[in-house]
């Protein structure tokens, strides 16, 4: 038992050095697990896989069932307590809020969901997000679509990291977010990319990202520039 718990401990250990140290590097042993397996716990401040070792498996919010198509169908799939309304972010247009209890740090929400292409055209979307499929391959997610496309499209981005209470990753080739502050009741949710995602992905693509979509140096290569200009209508 204490042989296996050293291996699990040496295995992370290698696992927050790949993430936070490795610059160029990009290959990866065949059966070791992707990058994009682990999701971190904020209050540990470790990555896991599955199932935090001191406060046990990550809470994922379901989204509200909606068949798409539906020509609401990106604000019908709100989990209850959240609404969209006016962000609070000037010229922001609509934002999601928080109408319910206070929502704890480590909630999941997700996956961010739109159309999926590997078509270059989607980095100009205002809700595009490119996700890494592997080593120099790459699609979109495009939630431009609101019968295609789910609630968190809404959700605008945060102006800097201090009033951030949402971090955005990449989890099995999809895009989540996660609550990294409580939110309380009445405030408005708002992302920042998170460092677990950026610093691994953007090795591997952050001058493509760069090149595409002239994003602030602080947020690429991952969010667009101009997903805080929103819609006026849902």
């Amino acid at each position: 038992m204490e042989r296996n718990a050293e291996l699990k401990r040496k295995e992370m250990d290698m696992k927050m050095y790949s993430l936070q140290e490795r610059k160029d590097h990009v290959s990866q042993e065949v059966n070791e697990p992707q990058d994009d397996d682990y999701l971190y716990c904020d209050k540990c401040q470790n990555f896991f896989i599955d199932s935090c070792a001191v406060h046990g498996p990550p809470t994922f919010v379901k989204d509200t069932a909606v068949d798409k198509g539906h020509p609401h169908r990106s604000a019908l799939t709100l989990p209850p307590g959240l609404r969209i309304g006016p962000s609070g972010i000037p010229e922001a247009g609509l934002g999601v809020w928080n109408e319910a209890a206070d929502l704890p740090v480590g909630l999941h929400f997700g996956p961010y969901e739109g159309h999926i292409t590997e078509d270059g055209e989607a980095a100009k979307s205002r809700y595009s997000w490119l996700i890494t499929k592997g080593r120099n391959c790459y699609e979109y997610v495009d939630g431009k679509d609101r019968s295609w496309a789910n609630w968190m499209r809404y959700v605008n981005c945060a102006r800097d990291d201090e009033e951030q209470n949402l971090v955005a990753f990449q989890y099995h080739r999809q895009i989540f977010y996660r609550t990294c502050r409580v939110i309380g009741q009445g405030c408005e949710l708002l992302v920042w990319c998170g460092d677990e995602y950026g610093q691994e992905l953007g090795s591997k693509w952050g001058s493509k990202w760069k090149r595409q979509l002239h994003v602030r140096e602080r947020w690429a290569p991952l969010v667009l520039q101009n997903r805080k200009k929103r819609e006026n209508s849902p």
